[in-house]
């Protein structure tokens, strides 16, 4: 019967032997890659799992932050409204002439829920009355809710009449001493006792950030129940930002990926940013204005240049020539712009540029991560939703107009922004490695191609030196026994001349087969060329191989081939044994064995000649 292709077994027994013996570096590499890709998958299992846990929670604390927005400012709080506003350019005009009845007709209205005065070197005094609370026996608090306000006093009226007098309570982070009536970022008051019903609330505000402030009038137990809820929220928010840190941080150091740093560097900065401008930091630390303002800017700068490197890296943009790379150098060099005025005291301008940075950066990183996606590069849908989220949190900073809500709808924003940026990560490290295993394994097969013989499957002659030299090395080294047998198969042109090629293939392969099947994972077979093969027996002797060769000549002679309406024939194969002797190469031990092959063919053929012990012959 025809023997069956069998290179399926030679790659079997050549993944055993390189597994059990060769110890190869492409066997090695081999395995390390089916492991990366195990471990790959059980780190997206995992990474799955963990995203989607976090994701949950954020969605709770997106439904808590967004109550909590909410329910301030329709029961547990009174909004304060209908503000009257004096700005005073000059900065000059003190409180003696605030208070006067016949400076009442300096301040104009405003209409608004927050006080929201944009961005100004002016000096704004405004002018408020207290709603009347039914029970007026506890104590009530007055909380302004922004904790980045550089200046601030508030003056309540005591007394009424001619006894008429005001109670000064100052604060604001450039303030000092700094002291906050109330352990809270946000500034807060108690009002005092005293306060005339209808009174006038007298407050003074200069500030190098926005003045956009909220302004509630707070029972004892409301207020303090509200900062219990703020401070578990922030607690989120903080957590999240700093597991997303952290988790990244270990995956940077341990792959020593620029992507990964850049990303890490970014949050930190965020991290750190969102603190100071919460008002955690100054709270923890009564930090001076001028640390304070350090802090400010260098973090915001930093967020600014590590997101635009970031997204360089990671939409592989660096090759960018033209308009990106232009907006790409733009942006990185306002973001310094930005950093260098605040430092040195322009907070005008530094907040001018910022909030312009703050719109465009958002916008534009959207549009070069959808222009990726549509060039096929799939991890960049991640980076199209987070940085799509956090655009629409921007955007409602900018159109809604309580601040209360629209800081927490930016804090959800910025969090989840987090979360998916630290996905796309995953997403563009899974993307290139499966590139780089198909490239290993395109490397690999076609290293295979080159050094494996495509009809029987086996070692080619290019590779055959190769390996031969590093055998005889190791068995030199080691003092251990070592064998090499040439074989030809008998009258192989006959048959093929006879039968045809097509059938002269059949006995090649059948050949190869009966090989591998009685070779360990130690020893190797090489197609030498034509019908002549070559086995190499690492620790074996010329008897110890002699054994294993005379089983396949054999079990090869046995084998009934057939042509073409002919009845069934045999073939034979006759070989040389040589084992290695000192001063041994390559060369002189494949000569020896050459020549004992042809004592093989002059002694009658299907035998195997070795010089010592014996010689082994058939019929």
């Amino acid at each position: 019967m025809l023997c069956w292709n069998t290179r399926y077994f030679q790659w079997g027994f050549r993944c055993g032997r390189q597994a059990v013996e060769e110890g190869s570096d492409r066997y090695w590499v081999w395995l390390r890659m089916r492991l990366d890709r195990r471990a790959g998958r059980d780190i997206i299992r995992k990474y799955f799992h963990y995203v989607v846990f976090l994701v949950t929670a954020l969605c709770c604390a997106a439904i808590l932050l967004f109550l909590t927005g909410r329910v301030p400012a329709s029961e547990s709080a009174i909004q304060i409204r209908n503000f009257m506003v004096f700005e005073d350019t000059t900065g000059q005009v003190d409180f003696s002439t605030i208070c006067r009845p016949d400076f009442a007709d300096q301040f104009h209205s405003y209409k608004g829920d927050d006080l929201s005065l944009g961005v100004s070197a002016s000096v704004f005094w405004v002018r408020f009355s207290l709603p009347t609370v039914a029970d007026g026996s506890k104590r009530l608090f007055l909380q302004f809710a922004n904790p980045n306000i550089s200046w601030l006093r508030v003056y309540f009226p005591v007394g009424e009449g001619p006894s008429l007098s005001y109670v000064e309570k100052q604060g604001g982070q450039s303030q000092r001493p700094m002291v906050h009536e109330v352990w809270t970022p946000d500034w807060a008051f108690v009002v005092p006792n005293g306060y005339p019903a209808g009174g006038f609330v007298f407050l003074r505000l200069e500030s190098i950030s926005a003045l956009r402030l909220p302004v509630q009038l707070w029972s004892e137990k409301d207020f303090f129940k509200n900062i219990i809820v703020k401070d578990f929220l922030y607690g989120g928010f903080y957590g999240i930002l700093l597991a997303m840190l952290l988790y990244n941080l270990f995956i940077a150091l341990a792959l020593r990926d620029g992507t990964y740093s850049f990303y890490v560097l970014y949050i930190f900065f965020m991290l750190i940013y969102q603190l100071n401008a919460h008002g955690h930091l100054a709270l923890w630390f009564q930090l001076s204005p001028g640390l304070y303002n350090v802090l400010f800017w260098l973090c915001l700068a930093a967020v600014f240049a590590f997101s635009i490197l970031f997204t360089e890296r990671f939409l592989q943009l660096e090759s960018e020539q033209g308009m990106v790379h232009i907006l790409l150098r733009g942006c990185l060099a306002m973001a310094v712009l930005c950093g260098l005025l605040g430092l040195a005291g322009k907070d005008l301008w530094a907040n001018l540029l910022a909030h312009g940075l703050g719109i465009f950066e958002p916008v534009f990183f959207v549009t070069a991560a959808w222009l990726r996606w549509q060039c096929g590069f799939r991890p960049a849908g991640f980076y199209l939703l987070a940085w799509g989220i956090l655009a629409l949190g921007i955007l409602s900073w900018v159109i809604f107009p309580s601040r209360l809500q629209a800081e927490n709808i930016l804090m959800i924003a910025t969090a989840s922004e987090a979360i998916l940026l630290s996905l796309a990560l995953s997403s563009r490290f899974k993307a290139l490695k499966v590139k780089e295993m198909k490239l290993i394994d395109n490397v690999h097969y076609y290293r295979d191609l080159s050094f494996t013989d495509d009809l029987t499957g086996l070692y080619n002659r290019r590779y055959m030196k190769e390996i031969i030299s590093q055998e005889m090395a190791q068995a030199v080294a080691g003092q251990s026994a070592l064998a090499l047998a040439i074989l030809d198969i008998d009258f192989f042109k006959n048959y093929n001349d006879t039968y045809g090629h097509w059938y002269g293939d059949q006995v090649l392969k059948c050949f190869s087969k009966i090989i591998l099947e009685n070779l360990s994972s130690s020893q190797t077979a090489f197609r030498f060329g034509g019908e002549e093969f070559v086995i190499l027996f690492p620790a074996l002797t010329s008897g110890q191989a002699l054994v294993v060769l005379d089983k396949i000549r054999r079990q090869f002679a046995n084998e009934v081939f057939a042509g073409p309406q002919d009845s069934p024939t045999h073939v034979t194969v006759s070989g040389g044994l040589a084992g290695l002797q000192t001063g041994d190469s390559f060369t002189t031990l494949f000569q020896r064995a050459d020549q004992l092959l042809y004592e093989a063919k002059a002694a009658g053929r299907n035998c195997i000649v070795v010089r010592e012990p014996t010689e082994s012959c058939g019929r």
